[in-house]
């Protein structure tokens, strides 16, 4: 992989009124800037950043282990600022004192890469759902376009058929900027890239991950209940949702006209922004700019709607399930428009997208339930899930679920309450614990069910066996929803020391889509990735 050179590090210093001293030979050295010390190898420098959770400094030592040719040191008091001193004498490495590195640790590694994102056209999509969808949606259709467009998010980074894993979902401004180096070197395994989509979480927004300023076009999808672990309450949740928007002429903005905190912003939006809505209430074509979904069909392989917008009207057929994903459609239709593409190109783009892994994907097989598997864990989202689901359910509608540990607990009532709303049979499992009793989280769940000791209702903490005694007690014509771990291929519990005691976490293989194309293939022979059935009537 391609990397800077070393010493571009002491112009961008320079900005910030730190002068390296000339004993600071850095020559011959091509290095990344990391905030992670596990990540460092010969050549990078060490951003020893003082964290949310973590002090980056009790790091320094073991990050010069690895390589590292120079360290930026967080410092608390401004008056320490550009002060350097020898990290380590074994092995000559300076140590930069750097007031509120964290702080501008975004505009640091932004000129360190030279602004790699200027010659690319970057979304920055955020909301509490539908994130990971739209922004693969979108890029699906970009690079169908010959406008080859790079993700970044929950499922990954790259190109969509070639996503590397990443630790978050917006990652940090270190690791941020290595995949916009990337994506602009016509030379790397991608290619070159012109546009990105990309996932903006709340906490990227909160912690100053990224910018306003980024993002040429900033998406907003939805807001409902989630991490109120981490901001406290919906109002401050919100609001750092709208961090992503930069209030001026330099940004479009792209916002779901049907969600009610969209409403409100509506009435103080600020003239010099533009804004397109999309959504599917009826008065949304009051507005300048719009994209909405009419006469709306559910087939046996989809749906299809008439795309009613201010720049006219073009009959759509989708593959994709559920009316959610239609809002999906419609929120990177709007991106497409922006963008110059023409209206009667769209049939064509949206019939060609596939669905998502672990976004509503269905496996079906002869004389079998359908399983549907869905990231969905939040109460929205399941619900959501849970109603497309029954649009295409000619049988009974089971759904698997858990709610994560050592995170917002006043959600899991809201999640029973979802489950048994819209399904038949409910089964209550584990869904990434950490360090939580899952026992307990699960009496959580149950305790916001209104009848918990009906016979439909069911507790299996070990998900897998969860998993499959669902799938063999639903017959054809049945869906299993199970929802919760979608892409994942991990399961977050405890890791205990040798007495027994809580020393932290650790992930665990599980794939719950190979645990679902096992099943299908040990017991039909062959599994496949297949539409709901036909009698479903979608």
């Amino acid at each position: 992989m391609p990397k800077p050179a070393t010493q571009n590090i002491f112009t961008c210093l320079t900005q910030f009124s730190i002068a390296l001293p000339s004993t600071i030979n850095l020559s011959g050295w091509c290095g990344d800037l990391h905030n992670d010390s596990r990540a460092i190898v010969e050549g990078d420098i060490f951003c020893a950043i003082i964290g949310h959770d973590q002090d980056g400094r009790q790091y320094i030592e073991q990050a010069i282990k690895q390589g590292a040719k120079l360290v930026l040191a967080e410092c608390e008091n401004s008056s320490e600022h550009g002060d350097v001193v020898i990290a380590s004498s074994g092995n000559n490495v300076a140590m930069v004192k750097f007031y509120q590195l964290n702080q501008h640790l975004f505009t640091l590694t932004k000129n360190y890469y030279q602004a790699p994102q200027d010659n690319m056209t970057l979304v920055g999509i955020t909301g509490t759902n539908g994130k990971t969808t739209t922004s693969q949606l979108l890029a699906q259709m970009l690079s169908i376009s010959d406008k080859p467009c790079a993700v970044i998010g929950t499922n990954g980074a790259g190109s969509i058929d070639k996503l590397h894993p990443l630790e978050n979902t917006t990652p940090s401004a270190c690791e941020l900027h290595q995949l916009f180096y990337r994506f602009n070197d016509e030379h790397s395994v991608h290619g070159k890239f012109s546009y990105v989509a990309m996932e903006v979480s709340s906490h990227a927004l909160s912690q100053n991950r990224v910018q306003a300023d980024l993002f040429d076009i900033a998406l907003f999808t939805n807001l409902s209940r989630d991490h109120l672990d981490y901001h406290g309450s919906m109002a401050s949740y919100g609001e750092t949702k709208k961090q992503i928007f930069t209030a001026d002429s330099k940004q479009v903005a792209v916002v779901n006209f049907d969600d009610k905190q969209a409403k409100q912003w509506l009435k103080n939006w600020p003239e010099q922004q533009v804004i397109w809505l999309y959504g599917r209430e009826s008065n949304i074509n009051t507005y300048k700019h719009f994209v909405t979904a009419n006469a709306i069909k559910h087939h046996s392989h989809g749906v299809s709607f008439t795309l009613a917008s201010h720049l006219g009207n073009v009959d759509i057929t989708s593959p994709l399930l559920g009316d959610f994903n239609i809002d999906n459609l419609l929120a990177a239709i709007s991106v497409l428009l922006i963008q110059g593409i023409p209206l009667s190109e769209l049939p064509h783009l949206v019939a060609q997208v596939s669905a998502i892994a672990g976004r509503m994907e269905a496996t079906s097989a002869k004389n079998l339930a359908t399983a549907v598997v869905d990231y969905a864990h939040t109460p929205d989202a399941l619900e959501k899930a849970l109603q497309a689901c029954r649009q295409h359910c000619a049988g009974e509608l089971y759904v698997v679920f858990g709610c994560g540990g050592d995170r917002d607990k006043g959600k899991r009532p809201l999640m029973a309450q979802a489950a048994e709303k819209y399904a038949d049979y409910l089964v209550v499992t584990n869904d990434n614990p950490r360090s939580e009793d899952a026992q307990l989280i699960a009496n959580d769940i149950v305790a916001g069910f209104s009848n918990p000791d009906a016979e439909q209702i069911t507790i299996i903490l070990e998900r897998e066996q969860a998993v499959l005694k669902t799938l063999n007690k639903a017959q054809a014509g049945d869906i299993v929803l199970l929802a919760g771990k979608g892409h994942e291929d991990y399961v977050i519990v405890a890791k205990h020391d040798e007495h027994g005691a809580i020393i932290g976490t650790q992930k665990l293989a599980y794939n719950e889509r190979l645990v679902v194309t096992n099943f299908y293939q040990q017991h039909a022979g062959l599994a496949s990735i297949a539409p709901l059935p036909d009698e479903a009537n979608l």
